[in-house]
C-alpha cells in the first residue's frame, strides 16, 4: 500500500482560471485567421515557440480544445517502445522519505524527450523525473478520511477533472485505464536513466496524444513557473 499526503493549494482558484483562459485564449489565437501578414508571421512565430508545437496539427488541436473537457482523447495508440515526456510507465522505483523502504510504482514521465533519450550523447548519466499516479478513487477516500465534507469533496474533484487544480493533472479511464487516475505534480522522484533501461519488467501504460500532451505541458508550466506568487523581489 503506498502512503500519500494530501496538500492544498491556496492558489488553485487563480490558477485554475488561468488554465481555463489559457485554454481558450490559445484556441481563439490558432483559429482566428490573421488580418495582415506581418500577423500571420507573429502568429506562427508565437505557435512554433509555444510549448507544443501546436502549429503543426492546428486543426485537430482547435477541435479537441473546443470539446475540452468533454470528448478529449487523451491518449494515442503510438510509440509503445520509445521513453517520451508525458508516457505513463509501470515499475517506477521511489523510496519511502519516513521508513527508507523501496517500493515501485505506476508514474508520468516529466523529464523533456530530448533529455531522456539514450541515443543522445552527454557528459553526464541522465536523470528521469516522474510523477506518482494513483486512482481518483483512492485520493476521494484520502480526501474523507481527512474530514473533507462531501459537498468539498465534489467541487475539488469537478475541478480535477476539468484540469483547474495546479498540482494534480487528471488522467481519464481508457482502454490503458481501467479507471481515472490522477497525477501528482507536487510528489515528484527521479531515477537514473539507466536504471530505467536496465528494468526488465517495466512496461508503458500510456502516450499522450497531442492534446493531451499539450494539456500536460500547460499544466507544468502553470504549476511550476507562474508569475503570481505574491511576492515583490525588489
Amino acid at each position: 500500500m503506498n502512503n500519500y499526503t494530501i496538500r492544498h493549494s491556496p492558489g488553485t482558484s487563480a490558477a485554475g482560471a488561468i488554465i481555463s483562459a489559457g485554454i481558450v485564449l490559445v484556441s481563439a489565437l490558432i483559429a482566428m485567421p490573421p488580418s495582415t501578414e506581418q500577423d500571420s508571421q507573429q502568429t506562427i512565430s508565437l505557435l512554433n515557440n509555444s510549448p507544443a508545437r501546436i502549429i503543426e496539427s492546428k486543426d485537430g488541436l482547435v477541435r479537441a480544445l473546443k470539446d475540452f473537457p468533454t470528448n478529449t482523447q487523451y491518449y494515442l495508440n503510438a510509440f509503445q517502445d520509445e521513453l517520451l515526456q508525458g508516457d505513463g510507465w509501470t515499475k517506477l522505483p521511489v523510496r519511502n522519505f519516513e521508513t527508507g523502504e523501496r517500493q515501485t510504482i505506476l508514474g508520468i514521465i516529466l523529464s523533456n524527450t530530448c533529455d531522456v533519450t539514450p541515443e543522445n550523447i552527454r557528459h553526464l548519466p541522465a536523470q528521469i523525473i516522474f510523477a506518482p499516479l494513483i486512482p481518483l478513487p483512492a485520493y476521494i477516500t484520502l480526501l474523507r478520511n481527512s474530514g473533507i465534507s462531501p459537498s468539498q469533496i465534489e467541487s475539488k474533484i469537478a475541478a480535477i477533472k476539468d484540469q483547474r487544480v495546479t498540482t494534480i493533472f487528471f488522467l481519464p479511464a481508457s482502454d490503458r485505464l481501467q479507471q481515472d487516475y490522477i497525477a501528482l505534480l507536487d510528489q515528484l522522484y527521479s531515477m537514473p536513466a539507466r536504471v530505467f533501461e536496465l528494468e526488465k519488467e517495466k512496461s508503458k501504460i500510456f502516450t499522450l496524444s497531442q492534446i493531451g500532451f499539450y494539456l500536460f505541458l500547460f499544466k507544468l508550466s502553470v504549476h511550476f513557473c507562474r508569475f503570481h506568487e505574491g511576492v515583490a523581489r525588489l
